[in-house]
C-alpha cells in the first residue's frame, strides 16, 4: 500500500490533512488543524519537511504563519507575523531563508526573515517592498525565485517585478520590471530552460518569453501565445479567468516536462462538467526544435473526468491577447439540451464563492477579514463584470512587441505551445493544484480542489503526462485552494 499525505489550505480557519491510498484509490480527510482565518495558500520549507508556512488572506492587514508538522500530518501553530499589506494570496520559502507574502490588496509584498536556527520562527525587522506604481493599480499575486532574483507578477500593474536582496536578511528592493501589454493581468509564472511562462488571468492566455537581462524594463517578443479556454466555452455565457500554472519535473516515469494550467469560469453560465485543466507541450521543453506549421490540426479527446464525451477535432492557433480575447476557434462539442443547462446555471449561481465574486468585481478590500457578501444573481443572464472571452474563428496567428497588445499577423512564431488535452475536472474555480514528488513516485498523481463546488479530486497522469484520469474525489470539504504533498 502506498499512502501519500497531502495538506490543503482554503478559505476557512483550518488546514486539512488528506491521506491518498494509491492502491485502493481512496482519499480520506483525516485532520483539520486550526489556523488563522483564510489560510488560502500554503508552502513547505525547502529543506525542513516538518515546517509549513501559510498566509491568512484577510484585511486590512494579513498574516504569515508557520507550523510544525508531525508524522501524521497534524499541524501545530508556531509563529505569526503581519504581512504589512492587505489580503496576501501567496507564500513561498526562499533559499535565502526568507518567506514571501504577496499582498494582493496592496501595492507591496513582504519577504520575512526567519531564525537561522529555527525556520519556524520569524524575525520582526523585515520591511515591506513597495512597488513603484504611483496612484495606479497593483495586485501582486505570486513570487518565484530564479537565478538570484524574485519574479513577482502584478495582475493590476501589468508588470513582472524583479526583486533582489538589498544587503541584509529580510531586506529586498525592486531592481527592475518586465512590462506586460496592458489588460492581460499576469497572475502566475513558471520558468523552465530559461523560458518564462506567464499565465494571464484577465485574458486567459498562456505566453512564453525569453527572460531579458536584468534589471531594466526591456520586454522581449513573445515566443508563443495561446488561449487556455476550452472550445466548449463558445456554447455558454461564461467569463473565464486563468489561475494556476505548474510545469512537471522530469522523472524516469515522466521524462518530458508538461505544462498544466487551470481555467476558472465565474459565470453566469457554467458547464456541469466543471472547469478544465489545460495541458500543453512547449517545443523547447520536449526537445522539438522544429518550426511549427502555421496551423496544425489534431484529433484531441474531449477528456472528461465525470462524463464520457466523444472526441473532437481541434485546430490550434496562437491567440491574440486583447482584453476581450479573440482566440482560435475549435470544433465545438454538441450543445447540451436547454432544460439541463438552465437547471445547472441556476444551481451554480447560488453557490458562487463570495471571495472570488469580490475579486471578479475588482473589489480587493478585505475589510475586517470577513468574506464579502455575494451579489444577487441576475435573472437577465447578463455577463458579469470582468473580462468576458469571446471565441471567434481566426485564420491568423499572433506575434507581440513590448510596445502594446499582441497583434494578429499571418506569420507564425518559431516556437509553439501545443495543446494536448482539456480535462474536465468536475471542480468549480480551480485556484490551484499540485503534482506529487518525483522521489516517491508521487508525480504520477495531481491533486486539485474547487473554490466553490466539487470538493477535492486526485487524478492520475497518463500518456506521459499529456492526459489526466480521475482516481478519486472527496467532497467533505469545499474551497480547498492550495496543496502540499508531504
Amino acid at each position: 500500500m502506498v499512502n501519500f499525505t497531502i495538506l490543503a489550505g482554503g478559505f476557512t480557519s483550518f488546514i486539512a490533512t488528506y491521506v491518498f491510498d494509491s492502491d485502493a484509490g481512496s482519499l480520506a480527510l483525516v485532520k483539520q488543524s486550526p489556523t488563522g482565518q483564510n489560510p488560502s495558500w500554503i508552502a513547505p520549507h525547502r529543506l525542513n519537511s516538518s515546517v509549513l508556512y501559510a498566509v491568512n488572506e484577510i484585511g486590512p492587514v494579513g498574516n504569515l504563519q508557520s507550523f510544525s508538522i508531525d508524522e501524521a500530518g497534524s499541524l501545530t501553530l508556531v509563529d505569526t507575523v503581519p504581512t504589512g499589506g492587505n489580503g496576501p494570496t501567496f507564500t513561498e520559502a526562499l533559499t535565502t531563508g526568507e518567506v514571501s507574502a504577496m499582498n494582493f490588496g496592496s501595492p507591496n509584498s513582504s519577504f520575512v526573515a526567519t531564525d537561522p536556527e529555527d525556520p519556524a520562527r520569524f524575525l520582526r525587522d523585515s520591511p515591506v517592498v513597495d512597488f513603484p506604481v504611483g496612484d495606479g493599480p497593483s495586485n501582486p499575486h505570486q513570487s518565484l525565485e530564479f537565478n538570484g532574483e524574485i519574479f513577482v507578477p502584478d495582475l493590476g500593474a501589468d508588470k513582472i517585478w524583479r526583486i533582489v536582496n538589498d544587503g541584509a536578511p529580510g531586506k529586498f528592493k525592486v531592481q527592475g520590471q518586465i512590462d506586460i501589454a496592458p489588460g492581460n493581468g499576469p497572475r502566475h509564472v513558471a520558468v523552465r530552460d530559461n523560458i518564462l511562462f506567464v499565465l494571464h488571468e484577465k485574458t486567459s492566455v498562456l505566453t512564453a518569453h525569453q527572460i531579458p537581462t536584468a534589471p531594466n524594463g526591456t520586454t522581449l517578443p513573445v515566443l508563443a501565445n495561446v488561449s487556455i479556454v476550452p472550445a466548449e466555452a463558445a456554447n455558454i455565457n461564461g467569463s473565464f479567468f486563468a489561475a494556476e500554472i505548474v510545469i512537471s519535473e522530469p522523472s524516469e516515469a515522466f521524462p518530458d516536462p508538461i505544462i498544466y494550467v487551470s481555467n476558472r469560469n465565474l459565470g453566469p453560465e457554467f458547464d456541469e462538467r466543471g472547469d478544465t485543466i489545460a495541458i500543453f507541450e512547449y517545443s523547447a521543453l520536449t526537445g522539438n526544435g522544429t518550426e511549427p506549421e502555421p496551423e496544425s490540426t489534431e484529433s484531441l479527446p474531449s477528456t472528461d473526468s465525470t462524463v464520457a464525451e466523444p472526441s473532437a477535432t481541434q485546430t490550434i492557433r496562437l491567440a491574440p491577447a486583447f482584453t476581450t480575447l479573440v482566440a482560435a476557434q475549435t470544433t465545438p462539442a454538441a450543445k447540451r439540451a436547454e432544460p439541463r443547462s438552465k437547471r445547472m446555471v441556476k444551481y451554480h449561481a447560488r453557490r458562487r464563492n463570495p471571495h472570488e465574486q469580490a475579486r471578479r468585481q475588482g473589489d480587493y478590500g478585505y475589510g475586517d477579514g470577513s468574506s464579502p457578501e455575494p451579489e444577487a444573481s441576475s435573472s437577465t443572464g447578463a455577463a458579469p463584470t470582468g473580462t468576458t472571452l469571446t471565441l471567434v474563428p481566426s485564420s491568423e496567428t499572433a506575434t507581440a512587441t513590448s510596445a502594446g497588445p499582441i497583434q494578429a499577423t499571418a506569420t507564425p512564431t518559431a516556437a509553439t505551445l501545443r495543446l494536448t488535452n482539456q480535462v474536465f475536472t468536475g471542480l468549480s474555480q480551480i485556484r490551484s493544484f499540485a503534482i506529487g514528488k518525483t522521489g516517491d513516485g508521487g508525480d504520477e498523481f495531481l491533486i486539485a480542489g474547487a473554490n466553490t463546488e466539487g470538493g477535492v479530486a486526485v487524478f492520475r497522469r497518463i500518456d506521459g503526462g499529456k492526459n489526466l484520469e480521475l482516481v478519486v474525489r472527496n467532497q467533505e470539504l469545499q474551497n480547498r485552494t492550495s496543496f502540499v504533498f508531504l
